[in-house]
């Protein structure tokens, strides 16, 4: 063989085995990093809301807006945060965004994403609520307006309470009548009478929708209205004053009925929320006072409210359905009143009715008369009730 051809024969045998010696050296390396992408991995977990720092205390305002993302090698699949250790929400999607309320003081959180095969945290903030508001409804939101105007019921059945019932509903008196003065959204809404008979008369005022469907996989619940009550009604007349909101929903034992109740206690200034106690639900002090507002002028109110799981946090799946739906308990978050905001934060169990209520949502008023013969009302304006 001429020189030239076994150099070119040696140089292809050179080459060919250094082509089969990396080979063997990167196909597993391959293999490997293959695997790694098949089988997925959370490589990073982040907030975008709120904004948190690496070191020390960041103050923050309750509830708050989460937002967060993770990456991943594959698609995420659900995330937990954890407040001081305790889980208080979980979902089964790509990202995070959702209000949480958390109670006053300093706290410790962070935030789990999973995927198929892996998980990954964030690191531990310390945070400390120093205040709160109402959190800001998303554009998704789905928001019954006007709810002052239009058809109420008036309920002086005995099953609502007191001793006797009286109530009844009233003509809004025009803008020349001191007690409508100024109207807050500028609409004729709705005026509540209790003529007592007795010294405790309690009667109840009630505005009911039908439940679309898509309502049924809402779990957060904004409650907005303005309030009235004339100098003409005496704080030594009324017992109680209450405000509801309450929705009935398929779940996969039947329709669960959740009353947010709540009252101001004119006996002892204080609000109240209906909550356990012993085996059923009763009135129990929220812990916050005063609660009596001043008569003879408008007074703005904002509940913050939200279904949740029977331990507390709320689960958002990935898709509602009356089997996914685990969240069975009710959550009172938040109470503004004339630009004040307390936490409220009690967790009770939903009723389940016999014979089942069917779907619906709505509010409703009463008011509790303390002595005989007195004359209590309530004017109510611009109520609305948005949910998501």
């Amino acid at each position: 063989m001429p020189a030239r051809g076994r150099q070119l024969l040696i140089l292809s045998v050179c080459l060919l085995g250094t082509i089969l010696y990396f080979r063997s050296r990167l196909l597993p390396a391959l293999v490997v990093l293959a695997s790694i992408f098949a089988q997925g991995q959370v490589t990073a977990v982040s907030f975008q809301s709120p904004k948190l720092a690496a070191t020390g205390t960041v103050n923050l305002v309750s509830p708050i807006h989460v937002q967060a993302t993770a990456e991943d090698t594959i698609t995420v699949t659900g995330y937990v945060l954890y407040v001081d250790n305790v889980n208080v929400f979980r979902n089964f999607a790509p990202s995070v965004d959702t209000w949480v309320t958390i109670s006053p003081g300093a706290h410790t959180l962070y935030l789990k994403a999973w995927d198929a095969r892996s998980s990954a945290s964030t690191r531990t903030y310390h945070v400390n609520i120093a205040g709160f508001a109402p959190p800001s409804p998303p554009p998704r939101a789905h928001r019954i307006l006007n709810m002052a105007v239009g058809t109420w019921i008036v309920d002086n059945n005995p099953d609502v309470g007191g001793n006797c019932n009286h109530g009844s509903i009233a003509s809004f008196p025009s803008s020349a009548d001191p007690n409508t003065n100024n109207l807050p959204s500028g609409t004729v809404g709705q005026h509540f009478v209790l003529a007592s008979g007795c010294q405790y008369d309690d009667s109840l005022f009630i505005r009911k929708y039908g439940n679309p469907s898509g309502l049924a996989g809402h779990t957060n619940f904004l409650w907005d209205f303005w309030f009235y009550i004339p100098t003409s009604t005496h704080n030594s007349s009324m017992q109680a004053l209450e405000f509801d909101m309450f929705q009935a929903l398929q779940l996969s034992d039947g329709v669960h009925e959740f009353m947010f109740g709540s009252q101001c206690n004119y006996a002892t200034n204080r609000w109240q929320l209906w909550l356990p106690h012993g085996n059923g639900l009763t009135w129990v002090d929220a812990g916050t006072s005063p609660c009596r507002t001043a008569t003879g002028t408008w007074h703005h109110a904002t509940y913050f409210l939200q279904r949740v799981t029977p331990t507390g946090y709320q689960e958002i799946p990935l898709s509602f359905n009356p089997s996914s739906d685990r969240n069975s308990s009710l959550r009172f978050g938040t109470l503004t009143v004339d630009g004040q905001t307390i936490y409220l934060g009690g967790v009770a169990w939903s009723t389940i009715p016999n014979p089942a209520w069917s779907p619906v949502i709505g509010v409703q008023h009463q008011l509790d008369s303390a002595v005989n013969g007195a004359i209590l009302e309530e004017y109510v304006d611009g109520e609305s009730l948005t949910s998501w």
